[in-house]
């Protein structure tokens, strides 16, 4: 079933269900919809939604995590695909719009139903559970994302165990929580989803890719795929835009992680930039809501990228002005089009460039510029 909110993108026998969003009112667009062959189905989306995940007999996995919950739902189904019909959130619909309309994807052939569960306070983690009830829940880590808004790691880790929720009659009674025991609150979190009937399920690491690939494997073992199917499904895993994305261009290897960044998202980029011969050069913009550990976090990122081997860092925003290193070349620039300047001059054959920063920071210019200049 093909379900949409948006009257410019429906197609002829779709449905059609108008949302009423603070600046706009889905039911201006019916007739538009009409006008394209579609159904109007006039309900309240997540309600709609709710009743309809009572439907599926398939396994739902749902993800969070202060950092990386796209690449683990992108490497996740590249690993489950290998033997189920899968169905996943696209891109980055993990909020209260996207998270319905993603199970109003899945059907009676879906095996498995992927979703990954954003938040920036308190209660919408468990709104979007009571919604999808979810049978696997996966908490990634426990980091500083959105820290300015809830004040402490601990009410983090409050807001993501919302995940867990007592069964209701007519779910499954097999229920599992895949967690992090290499990440921070891991007792909490186990007391958490215990306390609700989930069976814990631990997967850990020393490193962030390296913790990525574990959790596939414990997650993978437990829906009876083989080593050898994992890994293969860890060969075709293709990120989504501008996370982690690889570009070679002209000599120079370019990862485009400009998607967005808090703390623990750049240590995972860092290692992930250790792991490639050459010279390195790291392109950093600020760490958007971290409040009063903002100026920390962003200093213990200068320690990171020394220990990720780092030859240059090209920074640009008000809290990277604070960076300071006596061991580490920083260049600080107040503009994107100086930075790309300077970085063009720069660049020689071999080089590898991770380009990193908060979504609203815009670097994902920066990756454009150096493909377009670079091709």
């Amino acid at each position: 079933m093909k379900v949409s909110i948006d009257s410019r993108t429906v197609e002829a026998g779709d449905i059609f269900i108008p949302v009423k969003g603070p600046h706009f009112d889905g039911h201006d667009f019916i007739p538009e919809a009409v006008r394209k062959g579609a159904r109007v189905l006039d309900v309240d989306l997540a309600q709609y939604a709710k009743r309809y995940r009572r439907k599926l007999k398939c396994s739902v996995l749902a993800i969070t995590g202060s950092a990386g919950k796209t690449t683990s739902k992108d490497m996740l189904y590249s690993v489950l695909s290998q033997k189920y019909k899968v169905v996943k959130t696209l891109e980055n619909q993990n909020n209260e719009v996207g998270v319905p309309l993603t199970i109003l994807r899945a059907d009676y052939e879906t095996d498995i139903l992927l979703l990954e569960m954003g938040m920036r306070g308190l209660g919408q983690i468990r709104y979007l559970a009571q919604i999808a009830r979810p049978t696997h829940c996966v908490i990634t880590n426990i980091g500083f994302s959105h820290i300015e808004l809830l004040g402490s790691q601990r009410k983090i880790a409050q807001a993501k165990s919302e995940l867990f929720l007592k069964p209701l009659v007519w779910e499954r009674e097999n229920r599992y929580a895949f967690l992090n025991h290499a990440g921070g609150f891991y007792d909490y979190l186990v007391r958490r989803a215990q306390r609700t009937g989930y069976q814990v399920l631990p997967f850990g690491g020393q490193e962030k890719p390296e913790q990525n690939i574990n959790m596939c494997f414990t997650i993978g073992r437990h829906f009876g795929l083989s080593d050898e199917e994992i890994r293969w499904g860890l060969d075709q895993y293709q990120p989504s835009a501008h996370r982690m994305i690889r570009h070679q261009l002209d000599g120079v290897t370019l990862l485009d992680d400009s998607y967005n960044a808090n703390p623990d998202g750049v240590a995972y980029s860092l290692q992930q930039l250790r792991r490639y011969p050459g010279r390195k050069i790291f392109v950093f913009g600020d760490m958007l809501e971290l409040g009063e550990f903002s100026e920390v976090a962003h200093n213990n990122v200068v320690d990171w990228a020394i220990d990720s081997e780092v030859d240059l860092i090209f920074s640009i925003g008000t809290a990277t002005a604070m960076m300071k290193s006596d061991d580490l070349s920083i260049m600080h620039f107040e503009s994107k089009a100086q930075l790309v300047e300077q970085l063009l001059q720069e660049l020689k054959s071999g080089d590898v460039v991770l380009v990193k920063g908060s979504r609203g920071m815009g670097l994902d210019e920066v990756v454009d510029i150096l493909v377009r200049e670079r091709k």
